[in-house]
């Protein structure tokens, strides 16, 4: 693997030898560079052009690679750049007092960043004409400041000697969008709080059962001391069984709990079974109640990178839905199955299918629009929130098919986490 420092080592000793061009652009004289309403920042990145060329001559191809075999590199090829001129928006937006305290602090107030630096590195290396990234920037006063940024790449080792970067404050556009992911989320436990609505008598049944019997093994236990020769042995057995149903009442509260808390959105690494026997938790009482049969087939080293609640409700809307398909149906044929298979390197395929009547054009048209539903004490909130939740993850939701044998919906949920962006 090349070393960086013998390329750094000549890349400045070439970009010494190499003359300035005989005409220069003087932007500290020009009125229309430092008015510009656009944080404009000029670099010489000349040298860090040569030591990318030495790079790629010596057989670097994957930069990602090697800075994870030279970890120091990063620092080396930032020591080869140097600041050349700024504008005054970009002292507006550091909020220096001036440009000769801004640039005693640039190196301070822009350090080597992997995660943006590699952008720029990566397009000279393969040769764009362009790039853009993302960073958060820190002013004078300790406020962050989200970026995005974007160069035009020139082709040769002069223009690099001027490269100029254009800074775009996105701060107004992320509050805006925590917003929208605050409203979302606030929606989609609404939605989640109907969905239980719709749920709770068989859920109250549940959680009876446990309670029932934990208060029959406690009256046991009793009957066991209060007999004229106490049978201790089987009194700590009921007392254990109570113990142990008790148990089982407090997991399925708890459960219920995170499922309505006001939470936020978090995605994580999680196992696809997860989400998938949580909504299973949540719908079994109903699919037993009436008689229909649950299948699951699920890869149990299926792993996906999404909020595992919001998934287990898009999961617990479409089993619930398929309930009560097959249950308005007259089909003797009572099975709801539910699937999880990996569809490509970077999604796993969800697969929800019913033995209902299916649906007709017109609601296969309308299924996913906020407030229509077919039922008649239904909100119509749940496929269009389960649309929102699988959107906001980066995936796809649709009906894969509909006819008298029944309905098959299937959504994508990632594997892996999208590229941070830099800090």
């Amino acid at each position: 693997m090349p070393d960086i420092s013998s390329s750094a080592a000549a890349s400045h000793r070439e970009g010494a030898d190499t003359p300035l061009p005989a005409l220069q652009p003087d932007f500290s004289r020009n009125d229309l560079f430092l008015s510009a309403p656009i944080p404009i920042m000029v670099e010489d990145w000349s040298r860090v052009y040569l030591a990318i060329q030495a790079l790629r001559e010596q057989g670097v191809t994957d930069l990602d690679d090697y800075f994870d075999a030279h970890p120091y590199a990063v620092d080396t090829l930032r020591s080869l750049h140097s600041f050349v001129e700024a504008n005054d928006a970009v002292l507006d937006l550091f909020e220096a007092s001036s440009k000769q305290v801004f640039f005693e602090a640039a190196r301070q107030l822009l350090p080597a960043n992997r995660g943006s630096n590699i952008v720029v590195y990566r397009a000279m290396l393969d040769g764009l004409s362009a790039c853009q990234g993302e960073r958060t920037l820190v002013t004078f006063s300790g406020k962050e400041v989200p970026i995005v940024w974007r160069c035009s790449l020139p082709r040769d080792v002069e223009g690099y000697r001027r490269l100029c970067f254009y800074a775009f404050d996105v701060t107004e556009q992320k509050e805006n969008n925590d917003r929208l992911q605050a409203l979302r989320a606030e929606m989609a436990r609404s939605a989640r709080v109907s969905l239980f609505g719709e749920l709770s008598a068989s859920i109250l049944h549940e959680i009876s059962q446990p309670l029932a019997a934990a208060s029959t093994s406690a009256d046991a236990a009793a009957r066991w001391l209060n007999r004229r020769h106490p049978d201790i042995d089987e009194a700590v057995s009921s007392i254990q069984n109570a113990a142990r149903w008790a148990r089982d009442a407090t997991d399925i509260c708890q459960k219920m709990r995170g499922f309505l808390g006001k939470v936020p959105v978090q995605s994580v690494r999680a196992p696809a079974s997860q989400a998938v026997d949580a909504a299973l938790f949540l719908v079994s009482p109903e699919a037993n109640a009436k008689e229909i049969a649950v299948t699951r087939r699920v890869a149990d080293d299926i792993t996906i990178f999404a909020d595992p609640v919001q998934i287990q409700q898009v999961l617990a809307n479409l089993l619930l839905n398929g309930i009560h398909c097959i249950d308005s149906s007259q089909s003797r044929h009572r099975v709801l199955s539910l699937s999880v298979e990996h569809v490509d390197s970077g999604h796993a395929l969800f697969e929800v299918r019913d033995t209902g009547t299916g649906m007709n054009g017109e609601t296969l048209d309308s299924v996913f629009q906020p407030f229509f539903t077919t039922k008649a004490d239904g909100m119509g909130m749940g496929l269009a929130v389960a649309r929102s939740i699988i959107d906001a993850h980066g995936g796809r939701i649709w009906v894969e098919s509909s006819t008298p044998a029944g309905t098959c919906f299937r959504f994508t949920v990632p594997t892996t986490p999208p590229h941070a962006p830099a800090r």
